[in-house]
């Protein structure tokens, strides 16, 4: 496909070699050459750094420059554009004007997108003749990394329009929320706004410290950063602009720094001074802040979105915690916290007013996890939902299932909940005769599983509290590695410590030539707590073995496959459809017949050659009493593809 993207700061270079490295043709024009020279030796910068990183190889990185081109006339970038991709600064008239130029120059097959955070995709769309054929797309900071694009649909976006937006994000290797209405602020910038508004004003009406209220949302409430050390971070200036243009009272305190120049960390300070890097702040500090004074506005703008229509609670939630690293996402903390609990929160607050869609749950007594059922459904059912840190996912055509670690915010982290959940799915899958093949993968396309989540154990000094983790994970891996079905570690990203021990557990590891492999536990002065010192040696030998977990050494898919630690590696653009396709063969087999081949091979190793053929003999015994048997030698004779039923 040919792109351009107009605009060659912050945004668009990144847009440009996202696209560029995915195959795309890619075109990018700005209105000064200092602007193109500065965005291309940005572009080279990063790709030298993914070559250094081993992320990708030398020669794709010159292939993906090969596909840049770069030029100052608008025609030219969008002369023979599939999409246009505009990135210019967030002002509604710049805008508006660029969308005139841009219909005025490209074809009328050409689909033009805004990647905007906020402002109103419609308007844009009013600019043109042709609004059916404009689409928002925000793409998060930096591009290259962040695995969330928002597709936004305007009130004139045709359906072909809107699925051609998701089909290009998806062929980056994003991960896709849409926003089916064009409301203000979509979902990320809506919700998000109340993080830092909420405890801008607490600090000025109440003079609450921002050390104390960054301190209990970091230490207490779980996000990365806390509301100032974030505005600090994305620049005070580009916040003053959001609530200019939302038409929203501004903080005093906002104001002031933005009027000073004080615009955060790329100057040097903001609401924090950074001569002496990031704020020091300890758990202590925020003890006497209650984090539910800013996630109850936050939650009531989600839930807000649920009444409008705009994506469903598992959807806002994905975008929330893609986006902004927003733990487990709103919504799924409402229910945790409790929906009368956040409703008494925001009642309290007088400024804010509670969304009726609150006040109707709280009424019919759909309170969240205590009541069974809330913005998701908690009762004993089972299903995706029932999960918090797990998508289990079952295709009733294919046999296949799908268990996928949703902690993408947290690189996949392996936590004591992950483990617990985990044990629950495979139980349940286990016993379902639907289910023939489970694959095991990551959510996003970083990280499979980088490891242990070290900070949900608290203090990690304990050792009797990681002893007990130790040998439960070991139990999980265990069941996992005795599983009676065929199973699959689809190994998207980063594997690292226990999550190259879950994937050690399965029969096949397949990975993604980006993928990257190591037992690195020494590294943080441990060593593997999930089996992984032994099943390496049983795939590696003892050598080898101990080379990998001596040194902590990180390999690259091609590494990994040339020592036999992985089954085998795909090219990035096919990994998805390459999995599918050997899972599906795999669920067509006789049921039986794997289970028991499986128990003969996992027991290879470690049982006398004759008490294994006798294993063997007896196995065989069984399956020659089967109905596949006979469906399997029926569809020989005639030349078909047998339908095991697993009887």
């Amino acid at each position: 496909m040919r792109l351009a993207v107009i605009g060659a700061g912050e945004m668009g270079h990144g847009i440009a070699e996202l696209a560029a490295l995915h195959g795309h043709d890619v075109a990018i024009r700005d209105i000064k050459k200092e602007y193109l020279d500065r965005g291309m030796e940005r572009i080279r910068w990063s790709l030298d750094k993914l070559v250094e990183k081993k992320q990708i190889r030398r020669e794709q990185a010159d292939e993906a420059l090969g596909r840049i081109h770069v030029t100052l006339e608008l025609r030219e970038a969008c002369h023979d554009a599939d999409f246009v991709i505009e990135a210019v600064f967030e002002d509604p008239e710049l805008k508006r004007k660029v969308f005139r130029e841009l219909d005025g120059v490209a074809p009328p097959k050409t689909i033009l997108a805004s990647n905007t955070s906020a402002l109103p995709i419609t308007d844009m769309a009013a600019a043109t003749k042709r609004p059916q054929k404009v689409v928002g797309m925000h793409f998060f900071n930096p591009p290259m990394l962040m695995p969330l694009v928002e597709v936004i649909r305007a009130d004139p976006t045709s359906d072909a329009t809107l699925q051609a937006a998701i089909d290009l994000a998806k062929s980056f290797g994003k991960t896709v929320v849409v926003v089916r209405k064009d409301v203000p602020g979509f979902i990320t910038t809506r919700i998000l706004g109340p993080y830092f508004e909420q405890a801008a004003w607490i600090h000025e009406r109440e003079g609450v410290p921002i050390e104390t209220i960054d301190a209990a949302m970091r230490f207490r409430a779980g996000f990365p950063m806390g509301p100032f050390e974030l505005a600090d971070q994305v620049g005070i200036d580009v916040l003053h602009h959001l609530i200019v243009n939302a038409r929203r009272p501004m903080p005093r305190s906002v104001q002031d720094l933005v009027d000073r120049k004080k615009l955060g960390h790329k100057v040097g300070e903001g609401f924090y001074a950074y001569k002496e890097g990031r704020p020091k702040l300890t758990p202590e500090m925020g003890q006497a802040f209650d984090p539910i004074r800013i996630l109850a506005p936050m939650i009531n703008e989600a839930a807000e979105l649920v009444a409008l229509d705009v994506a469903a609670p598992s959807e806002i939630d994905e975008a929330m915690r893609l986006g902004t690293a927003f733990p487990k996402g709103p919504l799924a903390t409402a229910d945790d916290l409790g929906i009368d609990v956040v409703l008494a929160a925001l009642k309290a607050d007088k400024a804010t007013k509670a969304a009726k869609i609150l006040e109707d749950m709280a009424a019919r007594g759909d309170l969240g996890v205590k009541s069974g059922k809330g913005f998701y459904d908690h009762g004993s059912g089972g299903g995706p939902m029932s999960y918090e840190t797990l998508l289990v996912n079952q295709d009733a055509t294919t046999h296949v299932a799908t268990i996928t670690i949703n902690r993408p915010d947290r690189l996949n982290t392996l936590s004591p909940q992950v483990f617990e959940e985990l044990g629950r799915a495979l139980s349940a899958l286990g016993e379902d005769d639907g289910v023939r093949c489970v694959i095991l993968t990551g959510a996003g396309d970083r990280s499979f599983s980088a490891g242990a989540d070290l900070a949900s154990f608290g203090d990690i000094s304990k050792a009797f509290k990681v002893w007990r983790f130790s040998r439960r994970s070991e139990e999980i891996v265990g069941h996992l590695a005795n599983f009676p079905k065929p199973t699959i570690a689809a190994i998207n990203g980063h594997c690292f410590g226990g999550g190259l021990e879950i994937a050690l557990a399965c029969d096949f590891r397949i990975a993604a030539s980006r993928a990257k492999l190591g037992q690195t536990e020494v590294n943080l002065g441990l060593v593997p707590g999930a089996g992984g010192s032994q099943r390496l040696v049983r795939v590696l030998g003892q050598a080898k073995a101990k080379e990998l977990v001596f040194l902590g050494s990180r390999l690259t898919a091609d590494e990994a496959a040339t020592i036999g630690l992985v089954t085998k590696t795909v090219p990035n653009e096919a990994f998805a459809a390459e999995v599918r396709a050997f899972a599906e063969k795999l669920a067509k087999q006789a049921p039986i017949a794997i289970r028991l081949a499986k128990v003969l091979l996992n027991r290879s190793g470690d049982t006398p050659i004759d008490v294994a053929l006798e294993m063997e003999a007896m196995a065989f015994g069984l399956v020659s009493s089967t109905e596949d048997i006979y469906e399997g030698l029926q569809a020989f004779m005639e030349k078909r593809e047998p339908k095991f039923k697993g009887e």
